[in-house]
C-alpha cells in the first residue's frame, strides 16, 4: 500500500475542491490510527458550502476522497475521515444531546420517540450513545435515505 501517495493525492484533490468552491481553507491530510485510514481536515472561514445541508456535501466529498485514496494507494481499499471547520465534532455533540433528550422523553412519557431520518454514520452515533442506557432500547426503521431511529422505553 502506498500510503504516502494516497496522502498526497487526497491533499491535492481537496485543495482543488476548496479552490473550486471559492473558499479559503487550509488542507491537512495524514495517516489515521488504523491501517488504510487517512484523516483529512479543512480549516478556515467560509466553508459552509463544503458541509452542505445536514452534512450531505461533506459526506459526498469524504466518499470521493476515499476513492481517490484507494486509487492512489495502488488499489488497496482506503478510508478517509474528513472534517471541515470542526463540523464533525459539533455534529457528534448535537447527536449525543439529541439521543439523551429522546431517551429522557421516552422514559418520561412511556412511548416511542421517532427521530428524523439521518445518515448511517449519524445513526451509529445515536445507537452507540444509548447502547449502555438500561432504560431505553433503540432500533432503526425505514429505507435509505429516510431511515430513522426509534427510541423506546426498555421493558
Amino acid at each position: 500500500m502506498d500510503e504516502r501517495g494516497a496522502v498526497d493525492a487526497v491533499r491535492e484533490a481537496l485543495d482543488a475542491v476548496v479552490a473550486g468552491v471559492g473558499a479559503g481553507g487550509a488542507v491537512s491530510v495524514e495517516a489515521g490510527e488504523e491501517p488504510g485510514e487517512l484523516r483529512a481536515v479543512i480549516a478556515g472561514e467560509g466553508l459552509d458550502a463544503l458541509v452542505g445541508r445536514d452534512g450531505e456535501t461533506i459526506d459526498a466529498v469524504q466518499y470521493l476522497m476515499s476513492l481517490v485514496a484507494s486509487r492512489a494507494g495502488e488499489g488497496s481499499r482506503m478510508r478517509v475521515a474528513l472534517d471541515v471547520g470542526g463540523y464533525r465534532g459539533r455534529r457528534e455533540k448535537a447527536l449525543k444531546d439529541l439521543a439523551a433528550l429522546a431517551a429522557s422523553e421516552a422514559v418520561e412519557f412511556g412511548e416511542e420517540i421517532e427521530l428524523d431520518p439521518m445518515s448511517p454514520h449519524d445513526r451509529r452515533i445515536v445507537h452507540m450513545e444509548l447502547k449502555d442506557n438500561p432504560t431505553v432500547v433503540t432500533r432503526s426503521e425505514g429505507d435509505e435515505p429516510r431511515r430513522r431511529i426509534i427510541v423506546e422505553p426498555a421493558d
